[in-house]
């Protein structure tokens, strides 16, 4: 369950070799980074957008970082807010919701705050930047082929997902397989999310970065 932030950010939308932190142990009181690990050998963080209607309690978007349950930041949540986007985070994901058709900038450029050159966690990679992106293999798919309700478009590291973009808006709650609404659009938990994205590489098997698009009807 995502526990949303107290900010309304208007929207506008027009119609490497690194494993990622698929934390699911319980939380626990601490939080000890492995500063051995070598670059080759840190994981990705997942990070990415859910975009949800806001008669079901959603908020507009809801970025999300798969931190560790108990790093401090995650505060033991299965989808932990993100309140700032550091280091490539921001490019990254612009450049998926170009992919998508979806024109993030002037959301989330001020989303609640500017983003940050920074990258503050260094026991992991940061998301490829604009470089490593440039000319690798974009599959468009039909939106039916996806594993979740919504999902728009995923970013692949050998076949693990590092960044993703969720969109429920005009998706009845019946077409998402669910009874009441929840703030991130769907009736899931971490593990059961990032299993459905790890799933869907399957689509389009690939050694190195590759995006996926599910294109709407």
């Amino acid at each position: 369950m995502l526990f949303p932030v107290a900010v309304l950010v208007a929207l506008l939308v027009a119609p490497c070799g690194a494993r990622p932190a698929h934390a699911t142990t319980p939380p626990n009181n601490s939080w000890e980074p492995d500063r051995a690990q070598s670059p080759e050998t840190k994981p990705f963080l997942p990070v990415g957008l859910f975009f949800g209607q806001i008669e079901e309690g959603a908020r507009i978007f809801t970025p999300v970082r798969f931190l560790p349950f108990e790093h401090p930041e995650a505060l033991g949540h299965d989808f932990p807010t993100v309140l700032q986007l550091y280091g490539s985070e921001y490019e990254a994901l612009l450049w998926l919701g170009d992919q998508a058709g979806l024109r993030l900038r002037a959301t989330l450029q001020r989303y609640p705050r500017e983003p940050s050159p920074t990258w503050p966690y260094s026991e992991f990679h940061p998301p490829p930047d604009t470089t490593d992106l440039r000319g690798i293999p974009v599959s468009h798919r039909p939106h039916n082929e996806a594993l979740l309700p919504g999902l728009r478009a995923v970013l692949y590291q050998d076949g693990e997902p590092i960044l993703f973009i969720v969109d429920t808006r005009g998706l009845s709650l019946e077409a998402r397989g669910m009874r009441l609404p929840t703030t991130m659009g769907l009736d899931l938990n971490r593990s059961e999310f990032l299993d459905a994205l790890e799933r869907g590489a399957s689509l389009e098997p690939a050694n190195g970065l590759v995006a996926i698009v599910f294109d709407p009807k």
